[in-house]
């Protein structure tokens, strides 16, 4: 479960990080205690909020309300703000990022460091990977071992400390809310020479939330369903759009193989719209409906099959995807992984449509395949 920017700042105070305060802005706020001038933030799911106009600074309430008005009406990948925030402006020397995330690949809970924070993370690690660190901390987190890896950016020894002490802090956070990403971003240093975390990310595995408590301060906004996501339900598919602007559609034969490729088409650079978990109990009709969906989908232009035939039968799964591809007629790429219980009947269909295949290699070759053919080669 993702967590906005002022429910994961109120977690990271639980475990004793400095925050900056965030007053909550609703018909019942008490506007003479906003400190002017302070930093608008509208609260989303969803990052990139800066570029979209979402953060902003004002300098009086009659400012603050009009520009209230303004970011509550921003909508950025489909999301819709949950509500806007105020924070005292800050006199900001330097900002740092700090943040923990589940390694999948390497099966790791990694601490991330920077002292080149409030940019893009992901871009910083793509074009200056040294500027990065990376620590393992799976095992649980060593404060000396910590400042040892991060003597390398050369920070005086009493600021090493400080981080060190929230890094701790963060670690500890992480465990025990049982997230799967904790971040700061920026981690900021002020004049007076403190670190406070003026942004946070949290996001908490949905699978250990009955042992969490309620930790949402603003209630959700029911989002609006895509026309697939509505469908897919009614043929009893696991359906769920996950970046608007994603290319490639994939359909998998359970939620662990779903994953296993989305996580490997990142990896090799792709980017996903959706995933489709086929579910138990697969029949040709359902996966004709599976594969009509994706067909529809008019954002995407490829599309990853990686089953299995275990229980189920690759030939009726493979005489499904033929027909909804046959009556459809819409030409897009198709690759297949697709192994199992009569999977020579299944290979056969799929050749006599000319789809790639990879019938005896890894998920990493079926990805490689499609992006191969994506980029033309």
């Amino acid at each position: 479960m993702d967590y906005l920017e002022i429910e994961g700042k109120a977690q990271l105070e639980r475990f004793g990080i400095p925050i900056n305060e965030s007053i909550l802005l609703t018909e019942d706020s008490d506007l003479s205690k906003v400190p002017y001038p302070c930093v608008l933030k509208g609260q989303i799911l969803s990052g990139k909020r800066g570029k979209a106009g979402a953060v902003r600074v004002v300098k009086n309430e009659k400012e603050l309300l009009e520009t209230k008005k303004i970011i509550e009406a921003i909508e950025i990948n489909g999301q819709v703000m949950e509500g806007v925030i105020a924070c005292g402006f800050l006199p900001i020397e330097e900002e740092y990022y700090l943040g923990m995330t589940l390694d999948v690949t390497n099966r790791a809970m990694t601490m991330l460091f920077t002292p080149y924070g409030g940019m893009d993370i992901e871009e910083l690690a793509a074009t200056a990977p040294e500027k990065l660190l990376r620590f393992d901390c799976t095992a649980g987190f060593d404060p000396e071992a910590f400042r040892k890896a991060a003597a390398v950016f050369d920070l005086p020894i009493h600021r090493m400390n400080q981080v060190a002490e929230i890094a701790e802090k963060l670690s500890m956070a992480c465990f025990e809310l049982d997230a799967t990403t904790i971040e700061i971003n920026p981690l900021a240093l002020l004049k007076d020479d403190t670190l406070v975390a003026i942004d946070a990310k949290l996001v908490i595995d949905d699978n250990s939330l009955y042992r969490q408590g309620d930790y949402t301060l603003l209630p959700r906004t029911a989002q609006e369903q895509s026309a697939q996501e509505i469908e897919a339900q009614t043929h009893d598919l696991t359906y769920i759009e996950v970046d608007p602007e994603g290319d490639i559609g994939t359909m998998a034969g359970g939620a662990g193989i779903g994953m296993a490729t989305m996580d490997t088409i990142f990896h090799y650079g792709g980017r996903v719209n959706n995933f489709l978990d086929l579910g138990g109990g697969v029949t040709a009709e359902k996966t004709y409906q599976a594969m009509r969906i994706l067909l529809q989908n008019e954002r995407t232009s490829y599309i990853l099959v990686n089953i299995f035939g275990g229980i189920n039968n690759c030939a009726d799964m493979a005489e499904g995807i033929t027909r909804a591809y046959k009556e459809l007629g819409i030409p897009k790429t198709v690759v297949i992984k697709s192994r199992g219980f009569n999977q020579e009947q299944g290979w056969d269909m799929y050749q006599a449509l000319g789809f790639p295949q990879t019938k005896y290699g890894t998920t990493d070759e079926a990805v490689q395949t499609l992006l191969k053919a994506k980029e033309g080669r």
